[in-house]
């Protein structure tokens, strides 16, 4: 059993990490976070409490954690933490899923990413002070040396608008007006670009790609940005690069990570998983990449995970307009019953459907679901089949819910099942 730790595991990063390695035979994931944020409801086994990443105590921390927990393979989910745990990766008590240290200095800084490229791709023309930017040279675009997600990144339209940027501190380079790519990339243990997916960033957010379409790549033009990167640097296992074109379609590369990206599923989706690769490059097995051969489109919005604070063993849930809608299996609640069946739960269908029972349950392939049936047909109130208080009653009724919530039992419309998820 390999007891992989994803930290910080709040990360977008982590939280596909965790989505990427959690049917995985053979694994153990375990997130660890600072805060209790929404991956506490993610990662089955989760931990908060951690320093920050930038905190003296952190390392000190994770190797404490690492030997509690016999970890296996710590998975950085954040550029910090990928450069700071390989640079420690000696002292640590786990392999570390990230490239070498030196990958990780290159690619944590853009301008010490342009310097080692210089020469092997295309890369944006740079200024190094003010009065370099001539007014025919605008607008350019801004963006810190060291950073992520687009914070502190803007298009500068005007000499004024770059007179408090700090030169040193930041890249200032040429304005690329064309469309932008994220290409994942996964290099073996071997050392050799094995793939190299491109996808169109259609909608960005918070520096995250939440609109994304995985393109192909029939003349191997992003493939071959890839290898001269991998080449250049020295990669190990899940990375990407952005690029974007310029006014005459060239590729032009804006930055490089070790790491995974949060919207990697996308390609993931086709058959590349990733992080589980990565852990095979790390562990120096040699697997073959096959990916489908359908594009994939994906569009990302934020979630809810929720915490009733509730505890119960029973569920009674209704048939029409609420296991059956439309004529069609409401699979969101089907999902609930499941999951709850396997949490040492009991289900009971209170019914008072107009037909034969008995055949409609085979016609939606729902026989054997149930602990108990009551099928109610003397017009008798739901509440009075309801035998016990460490229950939940489900069904699309008000007049029902309200009836059933006089006996102290919580009650749920189609709508909240998925706070019950």
């Amino acid at each position: 059993m390999k007891n992989v730790l994803v930290v910080p595991c709040g990360t977008e990063i982590g939280l596909e990490i965790n989505r990427a390695l959690k049917g995985v035979k053979g694994l153990k994931v375990i997130g660890l976070n600072s805060v209790e944020d929404s991956s506490a409801y993610e990662f089955e086994h989760f931990y908060s409490g951690a320093p920050y990443i930038r905190d003296e105590s952190f390392l000190e921390h994770v190797n404490r954690f690492v030997k509690e927990h016999n970890i296996t393979h710590v998975f950085p989910a954040h550029d910090d933490a990928a450069l700071l745990l390989s640079e420690n990766r000696e002292n640590i008590d786990a392999k570390v899923i990230t490239s070498s240290v030196e990958a990780n200095r290159i690619c944590r800084s853009k301008k010490a990413t342009y310097s080692k490229l210089k020469g092997a791709v295309a890369l944006p023309r740079l200024f190094n002070k003010l009065d370099e930017v001539l007014p025919s040279a605008l607008p350019v675009f801004v963006k810190p040396d060291v950073g992520q997600g687009s914070k502190g990144a803007f298009r500068a339209d005007s000499l004024e608008a770059l007179e408090q940027v700090d030169f040193e501190t930041h890249v200032v380079c040429e304005y690329l007006p064309g469309k932008e790519y994220t290409i994942d990339c996964y290099t073996s243990a071997e050392g050799t670009l094995e793939y190299a997916g491109p996808r169109v960033r259609t909608r960005i957010m918070n520096g995250i790609a939440v609109g994304t379409q995985t393109i192909s790549d029939p003349t191997k033009k992003f493939f071959s940005f890839a290898e001269k990167l991998n080449n250049s640097i020295g990669m190990l296992g899940a990375w990407f690069f952005q690029v974007k074109e310029s006014d005459s379609g060239e590729l032009v590369l804006m930055e490089v990570a070790t790491r995974i990206a949060g919207s990697m599923s996308t390609n993931r989706v086709k058959g590349v998983n990733f992080a589980e690769l990565s852990l095979y490059a790390h562990d120096g097995i040699s697997v073959q990449v096959n990916p489908n051969s359908f594009e994939v489109k994906q569009e990302r919005n934020l979630s809810n995970r929720y915490n009733l604070q509730l505890n119960y063993k029973h569920i009674y849930v209704d048939f029409d307009d609420c296991i059956i809608i439309n004529n069609r299996v409401n699979e969101q609640l089907i999902a609930l019953l499941y999951k709850s069946i396997s949490d040492g739960c009991q289900v009971h269908l209170v019914t008072r459907h107009e037909y034969d029972l008995t055949e409609s349950l085979n016609k939606y392939r729902l026989t054997n679901l149930f602990d108990t049936i009551y099928h109610i047909t003397d017009g008798s109130p739901k509440s009075s089949v309801i035998k016990h208080k460490n229950a939940i009653f489900i069904d699309d009724s008000f007049r029902e819910r309200v009836d059933v919530q006089q006996l102290g039992v919580a009650t749920f419309s189609i709508d909240s099942v998925e706070a019950l998820l």
